[in-house]
């Protein structure tokens, strides 16, 4: 990978990438990550030359290292693998031969067949008119076409890989994605957030990397004491991040992510993650609210944090469209929101001492049919009582309560919309999915305003 000159960012590895909306959504959120990890390949292949590591340790196909469209051919690879072993384990029973299930069917080609099992797919929705033993070898014809069908694609994904192995195995994938979330969008990511709120609240100070930068060290006031920007910004219910590592070839060790960083290490996951910093916005945002993915027991794609204790937590913040590339709702709003941090932070702030934050030539630009997000700058809120607050969240429409210190943020917000005590029947998820939600962005509370403020930029006059 080429770096461009000077200290600021990283060349992108795309220019560009088109989203339509007509395409199916798996191949819009499959478009999604790869951008990701290839900005995150990147930037391990940066860091391996400094630290003179070879990158032939860390992939199982050492030509991954160069070719960009390896990571989506492979996000399709590793999908199609998790469904043939989901598949498998209910094909393949015991004592069972192979294609046993067809001695109930009368047929001469495997085309009469299909033509047979195809029409009498309708009547086995109906009670009593089939056999059991009809109705499962219909079910298992079915399994089995489907299982066929995702082999063939996996002999077309590999030809166009160029190899009968993956680019890389699912564990490195699960280590890149690990570092988008808990370093990409848990600091750049909530940076962005921080910017385009600044921007639409408090365009009286001036918008810079240098000013978010210190927001995020350990001078930015009240901050620094025993806070993180996303104790005042993410509900409560988010999982602690725990960063893995080793400390030598043998020995694991988890660390904490804390999101007070200097302004060193935060300016160098600037330079990297800059060229993709309007999708971990959109990240960010979504991940402040609570979610619960419909596939989230599902294990044909494990998510971020798919302990069973993590699952068990349900619906909580902290989710993204990398946890489950069968999300729908998750992918859209993603785009969406994604869309509007592009539009808005290429754009020059308001105030004469700012530029745009994002430049258009440093970013992988998105190009798409669906339009960017709404934004509202107030929360639905359902009840308050008792030092307690309910709200309604942007994507399911789902009451909660809200935890953290986010909870007390919200109390003495001056501009706040009249509880609504009703609470109205709730729509179908069926219904949900295929909404697109709007993006809420409160102003910033007072301690990020205030450490927004304390920077001293001796290029501008004191605010």
């Amino acid at each position: 990978m080429v770096r461009q000159k000077g200290p600021s960012s990283i060349r992108p590895v795309y220019k560009r990438i088109t989203l339509p909306l007509k395409t199916p959504f798996s191949r819009l959120n499959f478009k999604l990550q790869a951008v990701l990890l290839a900005t995150e390949r990147s930037r391990r292949l940066d860091l391996f030359k400094k630290q003179k590591v070879s990158a032939d340790k860390f992939y199982f196909n050492p030509e991954a290292r160069y070719k960009r469209v390896y990571d989506y051919i492979n996000l399709h690879l590793m999908n199609e693998a998790w469904f043939q072993r989901n598949q498998m384990s209910g094909l393949r029973s015991s004592g069972s031969g192979f294609l046993e299930f067809t001695d109930g069917f009368d047929f001469k080609t495997s085309k009469d067949l299909e033509q047979q099992i195809d029409q009498e797919w309708p009547t086995c929705l109906l009670p009593n008119k089939v056999t059991q033993e009809k109705l499962d070898a219909i079910f298992r014809y079915r399994n089995e076409r489907n299982f066929w069908a995702s082999q063939v694609r996996t002999v077309r994904l590999q030809r166009k890989l160029g190899h009968s192995d993956p680019a890389y195995a699912f564990h490195d994938y699960a280590a890149m994605r690990a570092s988008v979330i808990e370093e990409g969008r848990a600091i750049i990511g909530l940076a962005m957030q921080i910017a385009l709120r600044q921007s639409l609240h408090h365009d009286a100070i001036p918008l810079s990397w240098e000013r978010l930068a210190h927001v995020f060290g350990y001078a930015a006031g009240e901050i620094s004491r025993g806070r993180d920007p996303a104790d005042y910004l993410m509900d409560g219910s988010a999982p602690l991040l725990w960063k893995g590592g080793l400390t030598d070839a043998r020995t694991p060790f988890k660390k904490r992510v804390t999101y007070n960083t200097g302004r060193t290490q935060f300016m160098a996951l600037k330079q990297y993650f800059l060229p993709v910093a309007h999708i971990l916005g959109a990240m960010s945002v979504i991940s402040s609210h609570p979610y619960i993915s419909k596939n989230l027991l599902d294990s044909r794609w494990p998510s971020y944090q798919s302990r069973p204790e993590d699952l068990l937590r349900g619906y909580r913040a902290g989710f993204s469209f990398m946890d489950d590339p069968d999300d729908e709702l998750l992918t859209k709003a993603t785009i969406i929101y994604a869309l509007r941090f592009q539009l808005h932070l290429t754009r020059k702030n308001a105030h004469a001492g700012s530029k745009a934050l994002l430049s258009p030539q440093q970013i992988i630009r998105l190009e798409s049919d669906f339009h960017p997000a709404k934004i509202v700058d107030t929360h639905r809120v359902i009840d308050i009582s008792e030092g307690q607050v309910f709200l309604r969240e942007p994507l399911l429409k789902k009451y909660y309560r809200v935890q953290g210190l986010y909870a007390q943020e919200l109390l003495h917000l001056k501009k706040r919309p009249r509880p609504v005590l009703t609470l109205k029947k709730q729509p179908s998820e069926e219904l949900l999915q295929t909404s697109l939600p709007a993006m809420i962005l409160l102003p910033l509370p007072n301690a990020i305003v205030n450490a927004l403020r304390s920077y001293e930029d001796t290029n501008q006059k004191p605010l």
